[in-house]
């Protein structure tokens, strides 16, 4: 065992007596080429996200959603067979103020509704 520990220090001085150190100008190049691949691979990797983010966002817009799907035609019905607060309310019918017309040219004439603009008389109960 005495013998490994006389080898290291035989081998750590050796590598002692050749080590020099670097050049302070060597030092400020390998610095700014790791400066300048740090800068670069920021760089790339912002175009990079901007690339996908650009691609996702026309891709959302040409294949840009169809139409909205239909509601369901009919309610559905509760679990519990009890009916909902809504279907127990009366049905309740508001009379729509008609445009009546104001001179006989303008009888029969389509409104932005599309309905002619003859009044229409209202029921009563």
């Amino acid at each position: 065992m005495s013998e490994l520990g006389d080898e290291l220090h035989r081998l750590a001085d050796e590598g002692a007596e050749q080590a020099r150190p670097l050049p302070p100008s060597e030092v400020i190049r390998r610095g700014d080429r790791r400066r300048h691949r740090r800068i670069l691979s920021g760089a790339v990797a912002t175009v990079a996200v901007a690339g996908v983010i650009t691609a996702g966002v026309v891709v959302g817009v040409a294949g840009g959603g169809g139409p909205a799907p239909a509601p369901p035609a009919t309610r559905p019905v509760p679990a519990t067979g009890q009916p909902t607060p809504r279907a127990s309310r009366p049905a309740t019918s508001t009379p729509r103020p008609v445009p009546t017309a104001t001179s006989p040219s303008a009888a029969g004439t389509p409104t932005p509704s599309g309905s002619p603009s003859v009044p229409v008389p209202s029921r009563t109960r």
